[in-house]
């Protein structure tokens, strides 16, 4: 065989192989297995250190350890090594819809765990590179929802963060309870089973005094099935939440 022919051959067995490992990485994350496939990654990205399709999902894996738990000390030990990740995914194709979308989501982990300073300069880059990534894929629930929390977290600054946050830009980013909806309703009709849809959905028609939605849209968030800890988390949110309308 001439050497040119068998250097295409050997190329296409690799590519191959890395296909059917990331397609068990997608397995490992779609039945919660996070630390397994946070580990399968660890040993990926050493031989291929610049490969987006691993760090991507590296990042992901990192934020839904930190995801599963309210515990501050697990989120520092995984959101910065996810943002780290995310980071390095960028600068390996930044035309990457996922790499622009986990960046955009760990930004936002970040400056909401290090105050409302960080939060408020973190905002910029979040709305840039989760607005980015829609345009590289539109039919990706995922970014959507990035978008409405961003909203939902501006409008919901008080007038004494607000302060703060004059102290870093003279003018706010613009974000309204109005456009959180649209982007939650949008990720739900890209993804009508997910959970947290429904639940920030929830969240955002009650600060919009539509208590009558919001308690159909948790009955909703509730009847869906709880694959995660996070997911359960969520429905107890769901519950609490009704009890209250």
């Amino acid at each position: 065989m001439k050497p040119f022919l068998l250097a295409l051959l050997l190329s296409g067995l690799l590519f191959s192989a890395t296909a059917a490992e990331l397609a068990e990485i997608d397995s490992l994350e779609s039945l919660g297995a996070y630390q397994v496939e946070l580990t399968q990654l660890n040993r990926l990205v050493q031989n291929d250190p610049g490969n987006v399709e691993i760090l991507w999902r590296l990042a992901q894996a990192h934020f839904e350890i930190a995801d599963q738990t309210d515990d501050a000390d697990i989120d520092r030990a995984q959101l910065y090594p996810g943002l780290e990740a995310a980071r390095s995914a960028l600068r390996a194709d930044s035309t990457s819809a996922r790499a622009n979308h986990w960046y955009a989501v760990l930004m936002g982990q970040v400056g909401m765990l290090e105050g409302t300073r960080q939060k408020i300069i973190n905002s910029y880059d979040v709305r840039k590179y989760a607005l980015r990534a829609i345009q590289l894929d539109p039919a990706y629930d995922g970014t959507y929802h990035v978008m409405g929390r961003w909203h939902y977290e501006l409008g919901s600054l008080n007038w004494f963060e607000k302060k703060i946050a004059e102290l870093v830009y003279t003018k706010l980013p613009e974000g309204s309870y109005a456009e959180a909806e649209v982007f939650f309703r949008k990720a739900i009709q890209a993804k009508p089973d997910e959970i947290r849809h429904y639940v920030w959905l929830a969240k955002t028609l009650i600060e919009e005094n539509k208590e009558s939605e919001a308690r159909l849209t948790l009955q909703d968030a509730l009847a869906l099935n709880a694959a995660t800890d996070s997911d359960r988390r969520l429905q107890q949110e769901a519950r609490e939440l009704l009890e209250d309308l």
